[in-house]
């Protein structure tokens, strides 16, 4: 009997991991924890750890590799059942983050195997991604978009989310400024944390996705189906 499997999306902010992982819920049914979703709840409900965490993604700077930790920790306890596939989006970010989360599925989650998966994409159309991109306000629902008339993933309804009718909007941290920061930080660490899984004879799968999110997604399932 298979093992159920957790898939680690990686790649830098706005190469597609949230749309990705939206497509793989709604036709897979699997459970999804973007820590990036974590660490905006707490934003939202105001609390002491939310405030800090706005400070440092306001900077462009990524939130400790513990308060993160605990956070995902936290997620798992909550889960009812974790008997479906899931994907975590936005983590690990380094190679502490990694060690950390090998734990976390040793004592949890050890009925799980990973699954990585590696997103490439140009900086220039990253770029232009992140200055377009809005998402739906509805945080059941999540759906993102783009402003941009080029794009494929344009709202039917300007500003309105297609799934839900909600109000899509823009991210505090999604301007080119914030977007330098963030790029620089997450390459810093990527090759460390992508080593550390080669290391442990692991194979990291890669897309493009510089495609639409569509094909993107059928190239996904090929890996799915291997």
């Amino acid at each position: 009997m298979s093992k159920n499997k957790i898939f680690l999306f990686f790649g830098p902010p706005g190469s597609g991991k949230g749309s990705l992982s939206s497509l793989c819920v709604e036709h897979f049914g699997w459970q999804h924890v973007s820590t990036g979703d974590l660490c905006r709840e707490q934003i939202k409900l105001g609390t002491d750890i939310g405030k800090q965490i706005k400070s440092l993604t306001e900077q462009g700077l990524f939130v400790s590799d513990e308060l993160i930790a605990d956070m995902l920790a936290q997620w798992m306890m909550n889960q009812k059942e974790l008997s479906q596939d899931i994907i975590i989006d936005g983590y690990p970010r380094t190679k502490k983050q990694a060690d950390i989360l090998n734990e976390l599925m040793r004592t949890r989650l050890p009925d799980f195997d990973l699954v990585l998966v590696k997103l490439n994409i140009d900086a220039e159309l990253l770029a232009d991604r992140i200055v377009h991109r809005v998402s739906c306000s509805n945080k059941k629902c999540g759906q993102i978009y783009s402003t941009s008339q080029a794009s494929q993933s344009r709202p039917g309804i300007d500003m309105k989310c297609d799934k839900c009718n909600s109000v899509l909007v823009k991210r505090s941290d999604d301007t080119l400024e914030s977007l330098k920061a963030r790029l620089q930080e997450y390459y810093k660490h990527e090759q460390d944390v992508l080593s550390f899984y080669i290391d442990k004879g692991m194979t990291i799968e890669t897309l493009s996705s510089e495609q639409s999110v569509q094909h993107v997604f059928e190239d996904f399932k090929k890996i799915v189906r291997q």
